[in-house]
């Protein structure tokens, strides 16, 4: 798993998601900092490059500092903080799938090995060998796509990787029965900011119907060198100029009316949308678990026939054959429900992270 958060590059992805929302929010005060203008200019004829002078060479300096609306900024760091808690979360819904991705890899490493150890036993004793190699031919070949599954987790294809499932821990399903009579908060907490971020679009528009303040610093030129000659100041009160505008825009056509209520209403039909995501949520999550219970009732009953039908004594070549058959039938079909499982196992850990 270590190696897996390490190298994985969507867990990356995200991880640098995350780094550019940090950054947004940062940018909503830095974008106050005056900024410096450093302008050069040299004007000289191509066959006279070789001699330029300092009085060939103009320059100034000059201080800009652009205040933003001031009804903007709460709004504008409200929706990069709230930017930078929803990639919080996804990064760590990231993680929870790379888990159920990487144990329902190695379940599958695990069925693979078991379903050519079953294959191996039901070989009828007089083969030659050929069926045994055919066996192991496919084993060869399911063990390296799995690899590659392992590989791609791993965000390392220079080795073929395989992990031991008796050192995967054990899950404690139990647990999950417990945590099913609720929906996880990671969950909620993704569709809440879901809904939050329709809401934000929604007070958006409302904003446009407010009076926006302007303010604007700037200075003369600070320093410049014309020619050769220098000049300059030492900014001061009388040296800064400031531009203070109040604007109101009136909206005589009704766009910004328009886009209001086309956000109001898609916002209302988000809330509703996210109520029975919810809901099927809950009955995704109990039909999970009943997959669940009931694999494992079946699972039990299947292995004692099994048990039972090799137990069995054979009294002709021919009840020999439909025997062996049998078996074969339902090792194949344990092996089917048992892939099956396997995904329903790692869904339950997608929806509530490892449990044990």
């Amino acid at each position: 798993m270590a190696c897996m958060m390490e190298g994985n590059l969507d867990l990356k992805r995200s991880e640098q998601s995350l780094r550019t929302t940090e950054r947004a929010v940062v940018n909503v005060f830095t974008q106050i900092i005056p900024g410096v203008n450093l302008d050069w200019m040299l004007t000289k004829e191509l066959s006279e490059l070789s001699r330029v002078t300092a009085q060939d060479v103009e320059y100034n300096t000059n201080i800009l500092f652009n205040m933003p609306s001031l009804t903007q900024i709460p709004f504008d760091y409200y929706s990069a903080k709230s930017a930078v808690y929803t990639a919080q979360k996804t990064l760590e819904m990231k993680k929870r799938e790379l888990v159920s991705r990487l144990y329902r890899q190695v379940i599958s490493y695990q069925n693979a090995r078991i379903s050519y150890r079953n294959r191996l036993n039901s070989l009828p004793y007089d083969d030659d060998g050929v069926q045994k190699k055919i066996a192991e031919q496919e084993l060869e070949k399911s063990l390296d796509d799995i690899s590659e599954g392992f590989a791609t987790l791993m965000g390392n294809m220079e080795a073929r990787w395989l992990v031991k499932p008796e050192t995967m821990p054990r899950l404690d399903w139990g647990k999950y029965k417990s945590a099913a009579r609720h929906l996880d908060l990671l969950v909620v907490t993704m569709v809440a900011m879901e809904l939050e971020a329709s809401r934000l679009q929604v007070l958006n528009a409302k904003m446009k119907f407010f009076p926006s303040v302007d303010i604007n610093f700037y200075s003369p030129t600070l320093f410049s060198s014309t020619g050769g000659t220098y000049q300059g100041f030492f900014a001061g009160g009388g040296d800064m100029q400031v531009n203070m505008s109040l604007r109101e825009e009136l909206d005589t056509r009704l766009t910004s009316w328009f886009q209001y209520k086309t956000a109001k209403e898609n916002h209302d039909l988000m809330q509703k949308k996210v109520l029975m995501d919810l809901q099927q949520r809950r009955i995704k999550v109990a039909a999970l678990m009943e997959s669940r219970r009931r694999f494992e009732v079946w699972k039990r009953v299947i292995l004692k026939e099994i048990e039972f039908k090799k137990s069995q004594m054979a009294f002709s070549g021919k009840e020999y054959l439909d025997q062996r058959k049998d078996i074969k039938t339902m090792y194949e079909n344990l092996d089917s429900e048992t892939a099956k499982n396997a995904e329903v196992e790692a869904a339950l850990i997608m929806e509530y992270g490892w449990l044990k």
